[in-house]
């Protein structure tokens, strides 16, 4: 079997009932991201070995009913034990595997890609008083109903990263055709009371910045976040809602259009 580490944060196991082999792969990746994901699945022993946590694998492999692959399992950790494969914490070695390259494509094909992707255009906001912060995303989304859930992604070096980790709460707010002065100060001005110049502000009962005319405001309560490469997901729990009638407005092709409806 064989532990994949990819360098988009994600661990997992391949090749999960072959019991005469165990291996770490490892993608191309920054070595602080490595070794934090060592930590998370055992402890580094040089630049060749790994000493895995059993239960890891066993819940890598999603097996726990099937009670041959336990057998297979089992008799794979006695023949690590019976050659010294195994540490005093109960922890088996295995071999690092270095993927030669990352076969993927080019940050300007991806991009490239992205622009054809037609998507809403939301400012995130979060902070008080003073210390109020705010971005522009096109990635906000759906998450969840029950219990009402969205998320954002938002660069692991955003201004307001700081901002939205410590108040841990932040609000969506969908913004349409007449918001467009709120954009170009978001995407324009200094993070602070310098991007909320512009627009219908007004303080949540958490003190948070809501948009009072935006199509959609969501406040949310911050219940996860998770580092997928540059970015970091951050996904909030709904606490209040409202809505307004608007004409909404897209991000496509790095820039911004309204929406025509089709013809009957």
């Amino acid at each position: 079997m064989r532990v994949h580490l990819s360098n988009c944060g994600s661990i997992s196991l391949m090749d999960a009932h072959n019991f005469r082999a165990l291996d770490v792969l490892i993608e191309p990746q920054p070595e602080p991201q490595l070794a934090q994901a060592l930590t998370r699945i055992g402890t580094r022993d040089g630049d060749s070995h790994v000493w895995l946590f059993p239960q890891v694998l066993r819940f890598l492999a999603c097996q726990a009913a099937d009670s041959e692959w336990d057998t297979g399992f089992a008799a794979m950790l006695a023949y690590a034990q019976q050659h010294g494969w195994v540490n005093t914490l109960g922890q088996v070695r295995a071999h690092i595997t270095l993927a030669a390259e990352d076969q993927v494509v080019s940050v300007a094909d991806f991009k490239a890609a992205m622009r054809a992707l037609p998507a809403g255009i939301s400012a995130v906001t979060t902070g008080q008083g003073k210390d109020v912060a705010g971005m522009i995303v096109s990635s906000l989304t759906s998450i969840s109903a029950e219990p009402p859930m969205v998320g954002f992604f938002a660069h692991s070096a955003s201004s307001m990263g700081d901002t939205l980790l410590q108040t841990g709460k932040f609000v969506a707010n969908v913004l349409g055709e007449e918001h467009s002065q709120i954009i170009a100060s978001f995407l324009s001005q200094p993070q602070g009371e310098a991007r909320f110049k512009e627009g219908r502000w007004h303080s949540s009962e958490h003190q948070l910045p809501v948009l009072s005319d935006a199509l959609a405001s969501m406040e949310c309560d911050i219940v996860c976040t998770h580092t997928l490469g540059t970015h970091k997901l951050v996904v909030g729990k709904i606490r209040k809602s409202s809505c307004n009638s608007a004409s909404p407005v897209v991000n496509f092709n790095a820039s911004t259009h309204k929406l025509v409806p089709l013809a009957a």
